[in-house]
């Protein structure tokens, strides 16, 4: 008997793959009668739902006297309660607690390869996916990004390529994690209201690479590079130059001179004039996508004319440095950028450097939302660095208005937007201006903030702002910004 706790999509997916497997199985859900009671009776019939209170005493109910393990829901915080209670109790019993990941790996029949970091690893794992596709092989892909990844069991496939997060490897045995390749990607501060500090957030991204048969390290990430001492695997880096140094590598991953060339130790492997991929930190994310490739299909896969096709023409994911549109002004171009992926600093800091590194002659920035707890510090320094202005939008606008008066002071204009599409007219007014013959100027929403203070999730954020970005590219004039208030 399994109790699956949180009736979202995860706890669907769990659902479906107990019921394959002949499994019993009953649901629990924090919003109670909320919860979506009704979907999940039609879904998995009579008998399959908890009817009293969650907390530690359901465990000496009658209807969870066999019970033997719990499936927690990645979206709930296990420290928090009524949850706390229950997870110390089934542990103090013996009962195992998991992730919907941490099943889906013991029960994978496949090799799978595993992606995480704070930024980059949704591109990194349409990308490897693309590419491992290309290469022949029947890719699953999933986890945190798109289908669940007990959903992907269901099929026959070769490979697993799994993005993970931060709250899935909460509940999740690293001894019981044996990845075919994995990597961190980076560590940027995301998450710390609900992990407490960095390097306890540090230390559940690890948990990938203590037991991969491979490991991608991105030399140039402290944090990450540390990682490698704990692994026992055969370790490839990554880096945005040709001076790593790491006496364990294998092999090494790296940008030429320019930063665009992609090579593989002593050979260029794709030339920066043949990628779609826009974007340094985006370069980045293709060589550990490619390193990736190789720990599954091995080197000489990366010669195959499809995977070289695939790798030409991937652009990136939607809302993850998006073009939305241009919109020509004196002779130059105000661009739109949708990157409302950028939910922590990290995120946005590479989008706002990425684009100063890659000519943009001006940004004016969006930003704010649900800060999560973060230091906005780093944000504010990119802003006066590269922005020549910045419209902030959301619950948390205060905290990150006061961080950038005492970076910038009065040298950064910016506004107060009370919603995302004053702040994409302001932006686009203050943009126009900053236009000549020839240049191009970006407006970047890039909120480097969480969404659900005022939309369902970051792609209802980024196409409220894709559509605001339409309408003026299409009139091509610039709206009086609304509800705007100029900070001072």
């Amino acid at each position: 008997m399994k109790l699956i706790v949180g009736m979202g999509q995860t706890g669907f997916s769990a659902g479906r793959f107990f019921a394959r497997r002949g499994e019993s199985f009953v649901a629990a859900d924090t919003r109670g009668a909320n919860a979506p009671r009704a979907a999940w009776l039609e879904a998995f019939g009579a008998g399959t739902l908890f009817d009293g209170e969650l907390d530690a005493a359901m465990l000496d109910s009658a209807e969870l006297r066999a019970l033997d393990g719990i499936v927690l829901s990645p979206g709930l915080n296990p420290a928090v309660e009524p949850l706390a209670g229950l997870v110390g109790e089934a542990r103090r019993r013996g009962i195992p607690v998991e992730s919907d990941i941490a099943v889906a790996l013991r029960h994978a029949p496949v090799p799978y390869v595993l992606i995480t970091g704070s930024n980059g690893k949704s591109t990194v794992t349409a990308l490897t996916a693309e590419l491992l596709t290309a290469a022949g092989y029947r890719v699953a892909i999933g986890g945190n990004y798109g289908t669940p990844a007990l959903d992907l069991l269901a099929e026959p496939s070769d490979v697993l390529v799994l993005e993970v997060s931060s709250f899935q490897l909460e509940a999740c045995d690293p001894e019981a994690i044996r990845a075919r390749a994995a990597t961190v990607l980076n560590i940027s501060a995301d998450h710390l209201d609900r992990h407490g500090s960095i390097e306890a957030y540090a230390a559940l991204k690890q948990k990938i690479l203590v037991h991969a048969q491979a490991v991608v390290i991105n030399a140039d990430d402290t944090r990450v590079a540390a990682m490698a001492a704990h692994s026992r695997a055969r370790i490839v880096t990554f880096s945005a130059g040709a001076d790593d140094d790491s006496p364990a590598a294998e092999h090494r991953y790296y940008l030429d001179a320019d930063g665009e060339s992609l090579c593989r130790d002593d050979q260029v492997l794709f030339a920066g004039e043949d990628l779609a991929l826009p974007g340094a930190h985006n370069r980045m994310n293709a060589l550990a996508a490619l390193a990736l490739v190789e720990a599954v299909a091995g080197r000489a896969a990366l010669d195959g004319m499809a995977l070289r096709a695939a790798m030409a023409a991937f652009t990136g994911l939607p809302h993850r440095m998006q073009v939305v549109c241009r919109w020509p002004v004196n002779g130059g171009e105000v661009r739109f950028i949708n990157d409302s992926k950028a939910t922590n600093v990290g995120a946005a800091v590479a989008a706002i450097d990425g684009l100063a590194a890659g000519g943009a002659a001006g940004q004016v920035v969006i930003v704010g939302g649900q800060a999560k707890g973060q230091s906005f510090d780093e944000l504010a320094a990119a802003l006066k660095a590269h922005a020549q202005g910045v419209a902030l939008i959301g619950a948390d606008a205060d905290e990150i208005e006061a961080v950038l008066a005492a970076v910038a002071g009065d040298s950064l204009p910016r506004a107060r937007c009370e919603s995302l599409e004053a702040a994409v007219a302001w932006a686009a007014e203050q943009a126009s201006a900053r236009v000549a013959a020839g240049r191009q100027v970006v407006v970047l929403l890039s909120p480097a903030c969480a969404s659900f203070d005022q939309f369902r999730g970051y792609a209802d954020r980024g196409e409220h702002f894709a559509r605001a970005a339409e309408s003026i590219c299409d009139a091509r004039d610039v709206p009086a910004p609304v509800s705007a208030e100029v900070a001072s």
